[in-house]
């Protein structure tokens, strides 16, 4: 999948602001939609939302057909599908599998690059902190919690998705990873 939209600018983190390089390598690697900017009041639903938004996966392919899709149609859509509440030290783990599993063909191993991804997953949940609120879609990506019922709401137009999305600290991240079959 190449994205075709301008990519927000990098986020200033002050001392740590190898994580935002780290992020937008990794986006662009692993072909992830990672936003990281300041928490500037909007709820999880409507970042979500505005970081979608630009990228296409919000609206139709075909942008004239009559039948249903399966994404939300708003932000309030949006924020309900990111109905699972994700306690920050549970967040990393989440993060860690949104960024790196394959949606499409589960199971094959996380790879040699999932200790990067831990990393990068427990220095957002240091950098959001302790009060943190973390959403998610369900468990497209992260499926130890789901006892085998791998269950999600769609938060774009793809044929899987998996999106954690995370506000604390003066903070706001959001990480999406989408697959086709």
């Amino acid at each position: 999948m190449n994205l075709s939209f301008e990519r927000p600018p990098a986020y200033d983190l002050g001392a740590d602001a190898d994580l935002g390089l780290w992020l937008a390598e990794w986006a662009e690697f692993a072909d992830r939609i990672v936003h990281l900017g300041p928490d500037d009041g909007r709820d999880h639903g409507q970042l979500c939302w505005d970081v979608l938004a630009p990228t296409g996966l919000l609206a139709p392919h075909c942008r004239e057909c009559r039948h249903p899709h399966g994404g939300p149609q708003g932000p309030q859509q949006m924020a309900s599908a990111l109905h699972r509440h994700i306690p920050p030290s549970q967040a990393s783990p989440w993060i860690a599998a949104t960024l790196i599993r394959s949606l499409v063909f589960p199971g094959g191993g996380d790879g040699p690059m999932q200790p990067v991804a831990d990393a990068l997953g427990d220095g957002l949940v240091e950098l959001l902190g302790p009060d943190a609120q973390w959403r998610a879609n369900g468990y497209a990506a992260y499926q130890e919690g789901a006892e085998r019922n791998v269950s999600w709401r769609p938060v774009t137009e793809a044929t899987f998705d998996a999106a954690v999305v995370g506000i604390g600290g003066g903070h706001a991240v959001v990480v999406v990873a989408t697959g086709e079959d």
